[in-house]
């Protein structure tokens, strides 16, 4: 019994430390990027390249796999429909961003359709996430329309310092919420 407690308490001591994870992701000619992560105070370290993903023109997509049944959407399609798990699904992504601490992130985008109506409308909806997001502490967002040449362009960059012993403990407070537990009981047995 004592020597099941420890083992809890050293891994329960391992996941309080924190992980650093570094990124940089840009798209201008290609996709492309790089990750490096830090854990136990710069012992563990290694890095992840992200290569570039500059396709033949020509290349055709793969087949596509067999729909499945109708009725088998339906326990999802339900699941989808409960206000209580939509709600708690939104606050498990903000408690998620809040539980990655970003710090010095920065993303410079330029997002263009070729056509200055489209452009227009595409502007109407991202403009003022442009704008909202220059409230965020340590987060600077940079996104200008281009409205002559469709173009995707980005830049991204930053640091987020992440505790994995949080992020078990949001996972368990979703998968244990009462409108988890009912949308599994919808997903298992088709009825809430």
């Amino acid at each position: 019994m004592a020597l099941a407690a420890a083992v809890l308490l050293a891994l329960a001591l391992l996941l309080a430390v924190p992980v650093a994870v570094a990124f940089r992701f840009q798209r201008v000619e290609a996709f492309g990027g790089r990750i490096s992560v830090r854990w136990l105070f710069g012992l563990v370290r290694f890095a992840v390249p992200i290569p570039g993903t500059a396709g033949p023109a020509n290349s055709r997509p793969e087949p596509r796999a067999k729909a499945r049944k109708r009725g088998a959407r339906k326990p999802v399609l339900a699941v989808l429909r409960q206000r209580a798990f939509r709600r708690r699904v939104v606050r498990l992504l903000g408690d998620l961003v809040a539980a990655t601490h970003p710090r010095d992130v920065s993303l410079r985008m330029r997002v263009g359709l070729g056509d200055p109506a489209d452009t227009g409308r595409l502007w109407a909806l991202v403009g003022p996430l442009n704008a909202a997001a220059g409230n965020l502490r340590d987060v600077e967002v940079q996104i200008e329309p281009e409205f002559m040449d469709p173009t995707f362009e980005f830049h991204c960059a930053g640091l987020l310092r992440v505790i994995p012993l949080q992020l078990l403990a949001l996972a368990i407070a979703f998968g244990l919420s009462p409108a988890s537990l009912r949308a599994w009981r919808t997903l298992i047995w088709g009825h809430a």
